[in-house]
C-alpha cells in the first residue's frame, strides 16, 4: 500500500535527518547534503532515490557518489550541474576543495 501524503513527509524527513547525521563531521558531506536538500525542494533525497542508502546503523543514510553521478549524466541544464557536484563533493574530488595558492614568494 503507497505512504499517504503525511507518511511520505515523515519518510522524507526522516532520511533529510539521517543524512545530515552521516555528514556531520565533514565539510564537503555535509555541503553536498544541504545542497541536494536545498535544489528542487529536495527531491533528489527521499526514500527510494539510488544514491541515499541506509547505513548500518538505525535512522541514518549515506550518499552514494557513484549512483549519483549515474544519475548526473543522464539529466540536462542546471539539474545535472548541481547533481554532479554534489557527487563530486561526497566522492572528494579536489576540485571541489579550496587550494592553496602559491604566490611564488620565498618565506
Amino acid at each position: 500500500m503507497p505512504a499517504t501524503g503525511i507518511e511520505a513527509a515523515g519518510l522524507g524527513l526522516a532520511v533529510v535527518n539521517g543524512l545530515r547525521r552521516w555528514a556531520r563531521g565533514s565539510l564537503a558531506d555535509q555541503a553536498a547534503v544541504e545542497l541536494l536538500i536545498s535544489y528542487a525542494n529536495g527531491r533528489h533525497v527521499r526514500p527510494g532515490v539510488a544514491w541515499v542508502r541506509p547505513c548500518a546503523r538505525p535512522g541514518w543514510y549515506w550518499l552514494d557518489a557513484d549512483a549519483l553521478t549515474s544519475y548526473a549524466v543522464s539529466q540536462a541544464g542546471d539539474e545535472r550541474r548541481v547533481l554532479a557536484l554534489a557527487a563530486r563533493l561526497v566522492d572528494g574530488d579536489p576540485w571541489t576543495r579550496r587550494r592553496a595558492v602559491n604566490s611564488g614568494r620565498a618565506a
